[in-house]
């Protein structure tokens, strides 16, 4: 009797721990979002190996079947900041920055968001005045991507440019950082003012490593 019971005890520890371990297996993380994002933060507070792993692993195959969708899409985008680049036009690299940020401008120089957007549209205009941009290079095929502890897919591309003002000249390299919001996709210049306010405006991209 007490070997029956041991090993309905046995029997019922393993169907627990099967079924404990089928709802944190990669498959269902990446099906279950909300199961996710609630098992990231866990993993933030106490990591437990195995299903941690799962969640690094979900989080990475999300991201990798996003980048595949995406990317021709974030390369047509990309293209058209660097050709309009190119041609001393600064408006798709505003139209590519979050709406979030001229909020977060506007707030700061107490002003409204559509007075905030034309300021920087007005000093971007001025300066292409007095530089030119004779290379801009979005090096895609090296990009890296993954997903933020709120599920926010994003990919960090390597940049390139090369510009010219008073007969000189001088190449800057960068990493330009795409990521999603809702339906949108948005472009910015990754540099440590910039982190600073994109942490402000979406905390979940302090989990972005952009080196």
């Amino acid at each position: 009797m007490k070997k029956i019971k041991l090993l309905l005890v046995i029997s019922v520890s393993t169907m627990i721990f099967t079924s404990c371990g089928n709802k944190y297996s990669i498959e269902n993380l990446k099906k279950n979002d909300k199961l996710l994002k609630e098992t990231v933060l866990k993993c933030k507070e106490k990591r437990d190996e195995k299903i941690c792993k799962n969640v690094e692993q979900a989080q990475n195959e999300l991201a990798q079947e996003w980048w595949s969708k995406m990317k021709p899409e974030i390369s047509k985008k990309v293209d058209k900041i660097s050709k309009d680049a190119l041609d001393g036009d600064a408006s798709s690299s505003m139209e590519s920055a979050p709406e979030k940020l001229w909020e977060w401008e506007a707030k700061h120089a107490s002003t409204t968001p559509q007075k905030a957007k034309e300021t920087t549209l007005q000093i971007l205009k001025e300066a292409v005045k007095q530089i030119k941009f004779e290379k801009v290079e979005y090096k895609v095929e090296n990009a890296k991507y993954g997903q933020t502890s709120a599920g926010r897919n994003y990919a960090i591309i390597p940049t390139k440019s090369i510009i010219s003002a008073e007969g000189n000249q001088a190449e800057i390299n960068q990493k330009t950082l795409v990521f999603e919001d809702g339906d949108k996709l948005y472009v910015v210049n990754i540099d440590e003012k910039n982190k600073a306010i994109l942490k402000e405006m979406y905390s979940d991209l302090a989990d972005v490593k952009a080196e």
